[in-house]
């Protein structure tokens, strides 16, 4: 059993889930407000806020039904619905590698408007040039194995989160902002079809889901209490934080406020550094994409070995699990045997570093090469992320707590059943949020 002094601290975990559920989400907030007015944007923030802390909370809840150290979206569909467990890995997977590719895509999009003039190099190859300049510190950090490894990186890119917030924040405050960029503010949404618009943006910008399984795998103290507080401070930052810019930008621009708040500052040294602070933070949040994006991967090339190539399984994916290493090992001196025995069905699946090696290297690769080429894919993006997103933050933790939580007894207590009933709840709300999140990007908004 790992000694109490293993793993990642609850501030290294604080950090690695705050960093990845902050990302660039938190730069359309304003844009939210303008379509949904004050009243309305702060309540499906709230309302986002609360859905996507219950699907962590599920997350953690739920990762003490396999092996410990070894909680993924995989393993617990392997005890769960086996059947769908490769189905629900290919979304994340794609899911994941999509989000990175389009931190990549806004590094071109962005670097040549701070930077201007690249010796030697033809203003056409601008966009091109950076992206691959952006391999010096992306490449290095998508080989690192852990979440925990990449904590002083994600504290740089609060830092730069930091900064664009106060950058948004203190406009507002000193109302230096030309008042032609200023348009109209309202407290209720003109029409519905608006709060549609841009409903997404808020429901994705709380997703942290994808890392964390990582997150609870690597934690020092994986106890639910520890664990639920972990979920619970980092929800409540994202929250404050996309409320407060969100509120700012929109108090400070109104119904013309930019997609991206940043670019709707004039010209100046101050906002400068706040574009510069963009490509920062994409940079640090494009491995905690491929994090992710790398495991699903990895459980596919390991199903379809067993599967359709019917290779045996490895010992290590075979061993039974130890009776002592649940979720709550930390609290509890045992654990029942029903719990064991759903352990005993899930997998531990391997991950060599030659296979770690070659996964990591084609997904860089083809990351790459997509971000050159590709010039425009915001609706397979948006189609991504209304089935993925929705998939990994609602459906599947929605899912796990509706077939797991309680089951190891047959009088399963109060709270266990209210658990579970709002697990299925979350799993319904996911499902409408999907079907919002498809009509928006299918016939609100052409592209």
């Amino acid at each position: 059993m790992p000694t109490v002094d293993q793993g990642a601290s609850t501030i290294s975990s604080s950090i690695s889930l705050v960093k990845t559920i902050i990302g660039a989400g938190l730069l359309s907030m304003p844009l939210a407000f303008s379509t949904d007015g004050i009243v309305a944007g702060i309540f499906i923030i709230l309302l986002a806020a609360v859905t996507s802390g219950y699907g962590l909370f599920l997350q953690a809840y739920t990762s003490k039904y396999v092996p410990t150290g070894h909680a993924t979206f995989f393993n617990l569909c392997s005890v769960t619905y086996p059947t769908l467990s490769v189905v629900f890995d290919i979304a994340i997977a794609v899911q994941c590698f999509g989000c990175a590719l389009s931190y990549l895509v806004l590094i071109g999009d962005i670097t040549p408007t701070i930077i201007t003039y690249v010796p030697y190099v033809d203003p056409e190859h601008h966009r091109t040039f950076w992206i691959l300049v952006s391999t010096i510190i992306c490449v290095p950090l998508s080989f690192l194995k852990n979440l925990d490894s990449l904590k002083y990186t994600s504290i740089l890119g609060l830092v730069a989160i930091f900064y664009m917030s106060l950058l948004v924040i203190g406009h507002f405050l000193i109302g230096d902002v030309p008042s032609e960029l200023k348009g109209d503010i309202v407290l209720i949404p003109p029409t519905v079809t608006g709060i549609f618009s841009t409903f997404s943006i808020i429901v994705f910008a709380f997703t942290g889901h994808q890392n964390m399984f990582s997150i609870v795998n690597e934690a020092r103290d994986k106890s639910l209490t520890s664990l639920t507080g972990l979920v619970n401070l980092a929800i409540l930052i994202s929250a404050v934080l996309f409320i407060v810019v969100g509120l700012a930008g929109y108090l400070t621009f109104g119904d013309k406020v930019n997609g991206n708040v940043i670019l709707s500052y004039p010209n100046a040294w101050t906002t400068s550094l706040g574009r510069f602070c963009i490509v920062f933070m994409v940079i640090f949040s494009f491995p905690l994409m491929i994090h992710p994006a790398r495991i699903s991967v990895n459980n596919i090339y390991y199903w379809t070995k067993i599967n359709l190539f019917h290779q045996p399984e490895s010992e290590e994916a075979t061993a039974p699990p130890s009776e002592s290493t649940g979720l709550l090992s930390a609290t509890e001196t045992h654990e029942s045997l029903e719990i064991a025995a759903t352990k005993a069905q899930s997998h531990i699946v391997p991950f060599p570093d030659n296979v770690f090696i070659i996964i990591t290297a084609a997904l860089l690769i083809a990351g790459y090469i997509l971000a050159i080429t590709i010039k425009s894919f915001a609706l397979v993006l948006a189609i991504v992320g209304a089935t993925g997103s929705t998939a990994i933050s609602f459906i599947l933790p929605g899912l796990f707590g509706w077939k797991l939580i309680g089951s190891e007894s047959d009088d399963p207590s109060v709270l266990e059943v209210i658990f579970k009933n709002l697990s299925l709840g979350l799993t319904i709300w996911g499902f409408v949020v999907m079907v919002l999140c498809l009509y928006t990007s299918l016939f609100l908004n052409q592209v």
